[in-house]
C-alpha cells in the first residue's frame, strides 16, 4: 500500500501543517519559453528522473513558470537533479501577481535553494545557459510551523519507537493515528522534541502517521509498524547493491589483473570504486550468518550474472553466496595481497564448513594455502588507494590509527587471526599458537591505550567505526574466559562515552559534545581545508548498530543496554529520514526503499563507482550545517555513494538481525521456559527472527539441532499466522533421536558467532 492519501492531498486543498510532506509543484501546469517540440515542459514536474527538461544556448534565456493552484508559504526549492552552472534566477509570484526574486545567482553545489518564506501562487524560474543544460526535477516545498520526522519506511513491532519534532515544547501532545484518519490510538508527550510511542504494538502491518497537537497541528509522513518492518525493506535493497556495484557487472572473463591494475574497469578489486578497507566479503558473510533463511532462493531468486568464474555453482545456492565465492574468486585470481583484503579471505576460511554445500572444497584448499603462506607478509605490494604506509605482516600489534577516511580501525586483526588460530587447529597445523598470540596482544594494546574520549577513535574512523567493536567483541563473545583482561570493561567504557553523545533530539550520535558530523580531516595548510566543514557519513549512521548491538549483547548492564538500542534504531531512523533535511539518504529511495517518501537532493554523477544505475545506494547524509535544525541553513553538501557505505549499513542489519533472535524450548504449550524433559515428552520450540518478510504468507524457517554437540539433523518452523513475530514447532523428541538420561539437545538457528542457541537436558 502506497500512501493513497496522499495523492488525494496533491489534487485538493492542502492544510499548512502537511506542506513539509508535499512537492507542491509535483504534477502542476507548466509554461515555458522558448517551446521546443520534443522537449515536453512537463517533464520538469512530473516526479520522473528518467525524463529530462533541457534548455539549449540557443535561447538567451529560457522562462520556466509553475503554476501551484494555491498561495502557500513557500521556504524551499529544490533543483534535483539539475546539471547547470550558469546564471539563475527564482521568483515568487504571490496571489495578487507580485512577483519577489528569491534567488539569484549560480546555482550551488547543494542544489537545494532555502530562504524565508515567502506567500507563492506561481513559481517562475529564468535561465541563461551557456551550454545544453539537463534541468532535471524541480521541487517546491513550503514553510512547515511543527515538523514532525519519522523513519519514512516505519518501525517494528515489539520494538524502539521515536520520533523528532524539532519546534515541539516539553509537554506537547501527540498522538499515533491510522494514516489519513484523525481517531486516536496512542497518545503521548513529547520531551526533549522527542516523542516515544514504543509501547504502542498493533498486530500485523499497518500504517499510521505521528500527530503533533501543539500551538499548529503537525503531522509526519506515513510510515508502517509491522513485524520486523525494517528488516523487510532493507535485505533487498542491501544485496541489490552488491549485485550491481560489482566490477564488470558480474561477468569476469576478461579479468587480467596486473601487480599495478587491479583490472577493474573502475577503481576497485572486486567491486566498482571499492578500497582495501570497504570489508566486502566478511559484510556479506556476516550478513547470510545472522538469518540465513532470509536469503534463500525461494525468498530471493537470483538476479545477477556470474560469468567468467571459475566454479559453477549449484543451481540452489542462495545469490549471497554466489557473492561470497565471487568474491573470493577475484581476490584469489588476483593475488591480493594487501592486509586488509587478507584479512577477508580468513573469514572465508573460517567460515567455510557452513559455506560447502554451495562452494566446491577446492577453492576452499586453494584459499587456505595462498593465505597461510602470505599472512606474515611485511609489503603491500598490490593496489592501495588512500592508504597509510604500514607493515603488512598480520602477526604484529598495529599501534597505527587511521584516519577520518576509515582505512586502518584500531583492531582490525584481532577477529581475522582468531579465526585462522581455529582454521590453523582445523587444518592440524603447528602453528595456531602465534595467530592467537597475535589476537591477544593486539586486543591488550588497545585496551591499554586506545582512548575512548577521543573521537578520533571513534566517529573519527567514519564507516569504519564498527570495526574495532566488531573484533573486540568477538574476542569476549568467543573466548569469555581466556580473553585479556580488561576487555568486557573496555567495551562497557566505550558504551559509556557513546551513550551521551547520543543524548539529542535525534538521537544521533554525535562526534563529540561540540561537533555532530566527521570533520574535514585534511590538513589544516590544504588551501581546500574547511574548519567548520564535515564528511558524507551515511555508513558511519548506517553501520553504527553493528557496534551498538554488539557492545549491548555484552553488556549486562540493562540501563545501558536500553540506551545503546535507542543509538542503534535512532541512527537507522537517521538513514530513513529522521534527520534535520527530512529525507531518505538515498537519492532514489522512491523505487528502492519501500514507504520512503523524500529522498537525498542529489546524486554523484559519474564517479569511480558509476553508481546511478545501481540499486540500494546510501548517497548523502546531513551535514554540520543542518544541525541541530537549521532549516534555512541547511547545506545538504558533498553526495557520493561508495560500497564502503553500504558495506557498513550491512555489518548494521546483520548485528540488528542478531540482536532480533532469539530461541527457547518450552513446554508443549508453549508457556513455560524449559531446561529438562523426558526422552518420551513434547516440548514447544519458538524462533523470534527477522523471516517474516511476506505479510500475506505463511512462512517457514530451520533450525538445527545437535545432540551432545553431534549435528542429528534439523527442525521445520512455520510462522504463528502470516503476519506475526514468532515461528513455532511442537517436537515430539523421541522422533528426532534415540535419547537416554544425561543427554543434551542443542538447538540453533544462524551461523557461526551468529547462532542463537537453547538447549535442554534429558532427565
Amino acid at each position: 500500500m502506497k500512501k493513497w492519501w496522499l495523492l488525494l492531498l496533491i489534487v485538493g486543498v492542502y492544510s499548512r501543517s502537511e506542506c513539509q510532506t508535499i512537492n507542491l509543484a509535483k504534477g502542476k501546469p507548466v509554461v515555458v519559453n522558448p517551446v521546443i517540440p520534443e522537449n515536453k515542459p512537463s517533464y520538469l514536474v512530473d516526479g520522473d528522473d528518467e525524463t529530462v527538461f533541457y534548455t539549449y544556448p540557443t535561447s538567451l534565456e529560457t522562462r520556466m513558470e509553475v503554476d501551484l493552484q494555491g498561495e502557500y508559504a513557500v521556504d524551499r526549492v529544490l533543483l534535483r537533479g539539475f546539471r547547470g552552472d550558469d546564471s539563475l534566477q527564482l521568483y515568487a509570484v504571490n496571489q495578487e501577481g507580485k512577483a519577489n526574486l528569491a534567488f539569484q545567482g549560480v546555482l550551488p553545489a547543494q542544489k537545494l535553494i532555502s530562504f524565508e518564506p515567502q506567500k507563492m501562487r506561481k513559481l517562475i524560474v529564468t535561465y541563461t545557459p551557456k551550454h545544453n543544460t539537463a534541468m532535471g526535477e524541480l521541487e517546491v516545498y513550503a514553510y512547515e510551523p511543527q515538523p514532525v520526522m519519522v523513519n519514512q519506511s516505519g518501525y517494528n513491532t515489539q520494538a524502539v519507537k521515536r520520533f523528532t519534532a524539532p519546534l515541539a515544547t516539553d509537554g506537547t501532545p501527540f498522538q499515533v493515528v491510522k494514516a489519513g484518519q484523525q481517531e486516536s490510538l496512542y497518545q503521548g508527550t513529547i520531551h526533549g522534541q522527542v516523542g516515544d510511542f514504543t509501547d504502542f504494538n498493533p498486530p500485523g502491518t499497518a500504517e499510521y502517521q505521528i500527530m503533533v497537537n501543539g500551538q499548529t497541528v503537525g503531522k509526519s509522513f506515513p510510515f508502517f509498524i509491522a513485524p520486523y518492518l525494517i528488516e523487510r525493506v532493507s535485505y533487498m535493497p542491501a544485496l541489490q547493491f552488491m549485485i550491481d556495484d560489482r566490477c564488470w557487472y558480474g561477468n569476469t572473463s576478461l579479468y587480467k589483473p596486473t601487480t599495478e591494475n587491479a583490472g577493474c574497469p573502475f577503481l576497485g578489486v572486486a567491486w566498482r570504486d571499492s578500497h582495501q578497507f570497504s570489508f566486502e566479503l566478511q559484510a556479506l558473510i556476516n550478513l547470510y550468518f545472522s538469518n540465513p533463511d532470509a536469503f534463500s532462493i525461494a525468498r530471493m531468486p537470483v538476479e545477477g550474472h556470474y560469468e567468467g568464474l571459475r566454479e559453477k555453482l549449484p543451481d540452489e545456492t542462495p545469490e549471497i553466496v554466489r557473492l561470497i565465492y565471487y568474491a573470493v574468486d577475484i581476490y584469489l585470481r588476483g593475488k591480493v595481497n594487501h592486509t586488509l583484503l587478507k584479512e577477508q579471505l580468513a573469514y572465508f576460511l573460517y567460515a567455510y564448513p557452513m559455506l560447502k554445500q554451495y562452494i566446491p572444497e577446492n577453492v576452499y584448499q586453494e584459499a587456505r594455502d595462498y593465505l597461510f603462506a602470505i599472512w606474515g607478509d611485511t609489503t603491500n605490494n598490490r593496489w592501495r588507494w588512500h592508504d597509510i604506509d604500514h607493515n603488512a605482516n598480520l602477526l604484529q600489534t598495529y599501534t597505527l590509527i587511521g584516519t577520518g577516511k576509515g582505512q586502518f580501525p584500531p583492531g582490525h586483526s584481532i577477529a581475522p587471526n582468531l579465526m585462522l588460530y581455529e582454521v590453523a587447529k582445523r587444518e592440524g597445523r603447528d602453528d595456531a599458537k602465534k595467530y592467537w598470540d597475535a589476537a591477544y596482544k593486539q586486543t591488550e594494546w588497545i585496551i591499554a591505550h586506545l582512548d575512548w574520549q577521543d573521537p578520533a577513535t571513534t566517529k573519527g574512523q567514519r564507516m569504519n567505526e564498527y570495526v574495532t567493536l566488531q573484533n573486540l567483541g568477538y574476542f569476549l563473545q568467543q573466548y569469555p574466559t581466556v580473553c585479556p583482561k580488561g576487555l568486557a570493561n573496555k567495551i562497557a567504557d566505550w558504551a559509556k562515552v557513546i551513550i551521551p553523545r547520543g543524548n539529542n533530539l535525534w538521537d544521533f550520535r554525535k562526534y563529540s559534545s561540540s561537533k555532530w558530523v566527521i570533520p574535514d580531516i585534511k590538513p589544516s595548510s590544504d588551501p581546500t581545508f574547511n574548519p567548520n566543514g564535515s564528511f558524507n557519513e551515511p555508513g558511519n549512521i548506517a553501520g553504527f548498530p553493528a557496534a551498538a548491538l554488539m557492545a549491548k549483547e555484552l553488556i549486562p548492564d540493562k540501563q545501558l543496554q536500553h540506551q545503546l538500542e535507542i543509538l542503534a534504531v535512532g541512527q537507522i531512523d537517521n538513514v530513513f529520514g529522521r534527520n534535520p533535511a527530512n529525507r531518505h539518504h538515498s537519492y532514489d529511495a522512491l523505487s528502492d526503499f519501500e514507504g520512503a517518501d523524500l529522498p537525498w537532493f542529489q546524486e554523484l554523477e559519474g564517479g569511480a563507482g558509476m553508481l546511478q544505475t545501481v540499486r540500494g545506494v546510501l548517497d548523502g547524509s546531513p551535514k554540520e550545517e543542518m544541525y541541530p535544525y537549521k532549516p534555512y541553513g541547511g547545506d545538504p553538501g558533498h553526495t557520493e555513494g561508495w560500497v564502503t557505505f553500504n558495506t557498513a549499513w550491512i555489518e548494521g542489519i546483520a548485528y540488528r538481525n542478531y540482536d532480533l533472535t532469539h530461541l527457547d524450548v518450552m513446554d508443549e504449550q508453549f508457556q513455560q521456559p524449559i531446561k529438562q524433559v523426558k526422552p518420551s515428552a513434547s516440548i514447544g520450540l519458538r524462533l523470534a527472527a527477522p523471516l517474516n518478510l511476506d505479510a500475506s504468507t505463511k512462512e517457514k524457517a530451520t533450525v538445527a539441532v545437535a545432540k551432545n554437540g553431534n549435528a542429528i539433523g534439523t527442525v521445520d518452523m512455520e510462522e504463528e499466522g502470516t503476519d506475526g513475530l514468532y515461528f513455532n514447532s511442537l517436537v515430539k523428541l523421541d522422533q528426532l533421536t534415540d535419547l537416554k538420561k544425561g543427554d543434551v539437545l542443542t538447538f540453533a538457528y544462524g551461523l557461526g558467532a551468529f547462532a542463537r542457541k537453547a538447549t535442554v537436558t534429558i532427565r
